[in-house]
């Protein structure tokens, strides 16, 4: 029996799910008086040199939409709690 290409096809499966997991970011609950206000996470995004299209909560995180320096789409997700971003651009 040939153990490669189901070892090869196991590590494939694996990949597949590790990227699914990686776009799936959900943030921790965090009172509305705590934490970073949508305000700050645009103001941060820009800092970063984006230009926002559209911010929102989503999944416990702020959402930023908007477009790199080059023109390129992107979204990133800012956690409500600590500032950071916990899902960069793509």
């Amino acid at each position: 029996m040939q153990y490669a290409p189901i070892a090869l096809i196991a590590a494939s499966l694996g990949l597949a799910a590790s990227i699914a997991r990686a776009d799936d970011v959900v943030c921790k609950p965090t009172a509305t008086e705590q934490g970073v206000s949508i305000d700050k996470a645009i103001e941060k995004a820009e800092a970063l040199g984006y230009a926002i299209k559209k911010a929102k909560r989503s999944r416990g995180c702020w959402e930023i939409e908007g477009f790199d320096r080059n023109g390129a789409e992107i979204e990133i997700r800012i956690d409500p709690a600590s500032g950071d971003v916990v899902k960069p651009a793509k």
